[in-house]
Formats: C-alpha cells, structure tokens, sequence
C-alpha cells in the first residue's frame, strides 16, 4: 500500500466533526493562500451567472471551497464508513419509485451530477435498495488515486465498471436487476458527440452515454435529486425522466437530465463541482 492511500485509510478512522475540523483549515489553505484553480471557478462563474454582482459571485465561490474541502473528507471517509453512519447522513427519499422496477425484474439507469456528495448518495442507494449498484466509471491516469476511487465504488457490494465495457456489461448480464449510476455533467470523451444545448445559459454540450445505454438497452432513466440539508447531512430522491425510453430519442432523454441537472444546480448552486473547467 502506497503513502498516500494508506494515508487516507488512517484519516478515515477519524470521526467526522475531527475532519471537518480538518476541513475548515483546508479552507483556509486553498483559498486564502493557493487560491486553488480560482481562475477557473471565476471564469465558470461568470459564464453562469454573468447577471450577479461580483460580490454574489464570490460569495458563491466561497460557499463551493468550503463543500469542496468537506467533499475531500467526506470522501476520505467513505472509504471506511459505517452503513450505520452512512445511514445517519445520507436519506434516500421516495424508495418505491426504484423498488417497484426491482420486484418487476428491471435493470434500470440512474444519473446525477457531480453535485452534494454523489458518492454518498451512491453508497447509501446500495443499503436502502434492493439492487446492485453498478458505477460507470472512466479509469484515472494517477494509479494511486484511481486505487482508492476504485475502492470507494465497490463498497457495500457495489460494482465499478469502464465506461468502455460497459454497454457490453449491461446487455450481457444476466442476473439480479443492477442499477448502473452515472454521472451526467462530465464533457464527451471525442468533440461533436453529445447533446448541444443550452446549458446554465451558455451553449454546452453534453454526454449522452446514459441516454444510450437507457434507450438501447431499454432500462428505466432516473435523475438523482440531490440536496444538502446542512454540513454532512444530505437527501436525495430519485426523479423519473422516462420508464420507457424506446420511445423517445437520445436528445430527448439527454434533455430531460441536463434540464434536471440545470435545476439543481440553480437551488443551491455551490455545491456544484466548479473547479473542472466546463467552457472554453
């Protein structure tokens, strides 16, 4: 085991209200005295919201640095969390609206953006469901990291699938109903391919790899809804977009999550991850 990971493992021991403690110096640190990729939170700012004020802009950007260094101990700590802990964080919402496709013997598409803490909504879908959560996922090039991003998406019986293989992954499996999570608001691998739109009032595009796996391997398509209720403590509840997705087209099924996506951003937009560069 490298430095690093056996690092993170060690900090994971940690209870939460230490890392958060954590967490405000780390605060402190990236944005007072790095100020780290501030010329990219900035410029995705003001393409966003280019009607704010600056001083609501930087108070938005505050508010991300301040989740952005919550979100690094809070993963830190998914590597080791309890289900019961887990459990006291996270509340999955409208469970019904998932388990009714499970007893009909349906695989289904569940898609959220890099927004709250996906992974521990993904963890916490994999106690309160019946089905197997499958990760699509897109390996890292740092193998330490992808490590423990690896580790992190095969917790609680969960599986972590290339996004390469795993079309083939859904057609060929033939036991229990999965349900394959991805996430929605990442850039298309090959330029041209996506759903152009209009997105956060700039012009985007958007990947549309869970539009097809839902439309051609015909799997209900669910928008997790994501919310933060305070520090550490989060709701989600998963939206039907389309139960039978051969009857619409891949734009209209992209549409249907980058209009939810769009929404929940707009609700509480700091919990957004602003850091990737999301236009040129």
């Amino acid at each position: 085991m490298s430095i690093i990971c056996a690092l993170c493992y060690l900090l994971s021991l940690l209870p939460l209200w230490l890392l958060y403690c954590m967490a405000n110096l780390c605060y402190i640190v990236l944005y007072y005295l790095i100020g780290y990729r501030n010329k990219v939170v900035v410029q995705n700012l003001i393409h966003a919201f280019a009607h704010q004020t600056p001083q609501k802009r930087q108070e938005i950007a505050k508010s991300f640095y301040q989740h952005l260094c919550d979100l690094l101990v809070e993963h830190i700590k998914a590597l080791t969390i309890s289900p019961r802990l887990l459990l006291q964080q996270v509340t999955i919402k409208d469970i019904e609206s998932i388990e009714k496709f499970y007893r009909k013997g349906q695989s289904i598409i569940l898609v959220a953006g890099h927004f709250g803490n996906w992974e521990w909504i993904a963890d916490a879908l994999a106690l309160q469901t019946s089905y197997t959560i499958t990760a699509g996922y897109q390996p890292l090039h740092h193998k330490e990291i992808d490590r423990i991003v690896l580790h992190l998406r095969t917790r609680f019986q969960r599986k972590a699938i290339p996004l390469t293989a795993l079309f083939k992954h859904i057609k060929s499996h033939k036991g229990a109903p999965e349900a394959t999570t991805l996430l929605i608001d990442q850039a298309p691998l090959h330029s041209g391919h996506g759903y152009a739109t209009t997105f956060l009032t700039q012009p985007t595009t958007i990947g549309v790899t869970a539009a097809k796996l839902a439309q051609q391997c015909n799997q209900p398509i669910f928008y997790i809804h994501i919310e933060r209720i305070k520090r550490g403590k989060y709701q989600a509840k998963p939206i039907l977009l389309a139960e039978k997705p051969t009857q619409l087209s891949i734009q209209e099924i992209a549409a249907g999550y980058t209009r939810r996506l769009e929404a929940n951003i707009l609700e509480n937009p700091a919990f957004w991850l602003w850091s990737h560069r999301r236009w040129k």
